[in-house]
C-alpha cells in the first residue's frame, strides 16, 4: 500500500496526530504514575514552555499547566505526524522503521537540538529511564493510523 505524501488526505493527517498525542501523553502519565506516583506532573511539565520550569512541580489537574501541557504536546505530535507522513510508507515494515525514524529524529531535536526552554518538559519530573518509553509512544502512535488504514483496505 503505497501512500504518497500528496495522496493522504487531512483527516489522516489530524487522525495521526490525535493518535501520536493521546499515545505520548498517556504514557506520560503512566511513567508519571510509577516514577513520581503522579499522572500529571509530567504533562504539566511540558507547560514549562510557556510559564517556566515550575510547571514541572504541579502535581495537579489545572487549565493553566495541563490544558496547556497538552496542547503544546498536540501541536509537536502534529508536527512530527506531518514529518512521518512526508516519508516513503510503501509497505507495512517501511512504515514502521519511517515511524521509529521520525520517533528518533524528535528525541534528537528536542534534546539535543533546540533550546532548552522548547523542551517537552518531560525531564522536569520524569527520569531519562521514561524516554524510550515516551518516544516508543510516539512512533507507535505514528503508525497505528498507517496499520488501521492497511487493516481495512484488505478487508475490502
Amino acid at each position: 500500500m503505497s501512500q504518497a505524501s500528496g495522496n493522504i488526505g487531512i483527516s489522516e493527517k489530524v487522525k495521526s496526530g490525535l493518535i501520536s498525542s493521546a499515545a505520548v501523553a498517556i504514557t506520560a502519565g503512566i511513567r508519571g504514575r510509577i516514577e513520581l506516583g503522579n499522572s500529571t506532573r509530567p504533562i504539566n511539565g511540558i507547560s514549562h514552555i510557556l510559564w517556566g520550569p515550575q510547571a514541572g512541580r504541579v502535581n495537579s489537574i489545572n487549565v493553566k499547566y495541563t490544558l496547556t501541557g497538552l496542547a503544546l504536546n498536540t501541536g509537536a505530535c502534529w508536527f512530527w505526524a506531518w514529518f512521518y507522513q512526508r516519508t516513503s510508507r510503501a509497505s507495512a515494515p517501511e512504515a514502521a522503521v519511517g515511524a521509529v525514524g521520525v520517533a528518533a529524529l524528535a528525541y534528537v531535536t528536542d534534546y539535543h537540538l533546540i533550546p532548552r526552554r522548547f523542551t517537552p518538559g518531560f525531564e522536569l519530573s520524569l527520569s531519562r529511564r521514561s524516554f524510550p518509553w515516551l518516544y516508543a509512544a510516539l512512533a507507535a502512535g505514528l503508525f497505528l493510523p498507517y496499520l488501521l488504514t492497511l487493516v481495512r483496505s484488505q478487508r475490502t
